[in-house]
């Protein structure tokens, strides 16, 4: 039963990776045709917090969650804020200075940080670094910068390319840090939410910080075009609503284990590759050379580990 459910996660978070792709690919498209940042971010939470109060509404699933909140709202304000404002800010802000792919490429990083924030977090078995499952996670981060090294001749400076890097850094730390603190947070209380729930409460809980993301877009560029409104939107729809509530599905069904929980987080991967076939269609960028290709083996490589059979065995704590 527990292989069945690890597999599952691995599943759902896999199919998640490819539509949370959408946010690199169109945060890049929007930052080519001259559309501002903080308008970008602010606009795509404000849009996910409409589009899933409606939902919610609709199931009769909000007022549960608005009562979960008000327990403790403080929790949510604070790791919503960082989960949907902060990384977002800092992803989005990163499209300013570096190709979408470069982007998807070093948030992958996330798998890692996810590790080792662990024995921060947790102060059960969790907090135990699984050791192998971190040199699996090492051996896809090694095929990120294979596919990175193949794109770095390219337009950007050196100076964008490291403010690109550290924005997404922070981001790869941020993110899987408010989502293991919420996740932690319902498990201490014994409160259920459904997976679109858990992204609800985190999205709402984020309103303050998207309130001055938007403020601080009216004050450098005014309001948004038309173009940029559709496209967050989608990016909303794709992105904030569809890929978050199938990987927090997955984040719930591998909770148990530090191991499963890696294994998920890895399923990020694939981001890079759905990204850059992305910008190859519709930004027109050239497709990785030998060292790129490369680094898509070592990726698909890391992932095959995470997913075959064995991989209790190959995953578990040592």
């Amino acid at each position: 039963m527990q292989n069945s459910s690890n597999l599952k996660a691995f599943g759902w978070g896999s199919l998640a990776c490819v539509f949370f792709s959408s946010t690199y690919i169109l945060n890049s498209f929007l930052s080519s045709k001259g559309g501002h940042w903080a308008w970008t971010a602010g606009l795509r939470t404000t849009f996910l917090v409409l589009l899933l109060l409606a939902v919610l509404s609709v199931q009769g699933q909000l007022r549960h969650l608005l009562r979960v909140m008000r327990q403790n709202l403080a929790v949510w304000l604070v790791w919503g804020g960082v989960a949907f404002g902060l990384s977002y800010f800092f992803l989005t802000f990163a499209a300013s200075f570096g190709p979408g792919w470069l982007v998807a490429g070093v948030f992958q990083f996330t798998i890692v940080a996810g590790i080792l924030l662990s024995p921060v977090l947790y102060k059960d078995h969790r907090a135990k670094i699984p050791v192998k499952a971190l040199l699996l996670s090492l051996l896809i981060l090694v095929g990120i910068a294979c596919m990175q090294w193949s794109q770095m001749n390219g337009s950007y400076s050196r100076q964008q390319l490291w403010w690109c890097v550290g924005l997404v850094l922070a981001a790869a730390f941020t993110w899987p840090l408010a989502n293991r603190k919420l996740l932690l947070h319902l498990e201490e209380t014994g409160q259920h939410l459904s997976a679109i729930q858990r992204v609800a409460g985190t999205a709402i809980g984020s309103v303050p910080v998207q309130l001055l993301l938007l403020l601080y877009g009216f004050g450098q560029a005014g309001l948004p075009g038309r173009e940029q409104l559709l496209t967050v939107l989608i990016i909303s729809l794709s992105s904030g609503v569809v890929g978050c509530i199938l990987f927090f599905k997955a984040m719930h069904l591998a909770r148990s284990s530090a191991a499963s929980l890696a294994a998920v987080e890895a399923t990020q991967s694939i981001e890079i590759l759905v990204t850059i076939v992305g910008e190859v269609l519709l930004l027109g960028i050239a497709w990785p050379n030998w060292i790129g290709s490369m680094g898509i083996v070592l990726i698909i490589s890391g992932l095959v580990l995470y997913s075959v059979p064995v991989r209790q065995k190959v995953l578990q704590v040592t």
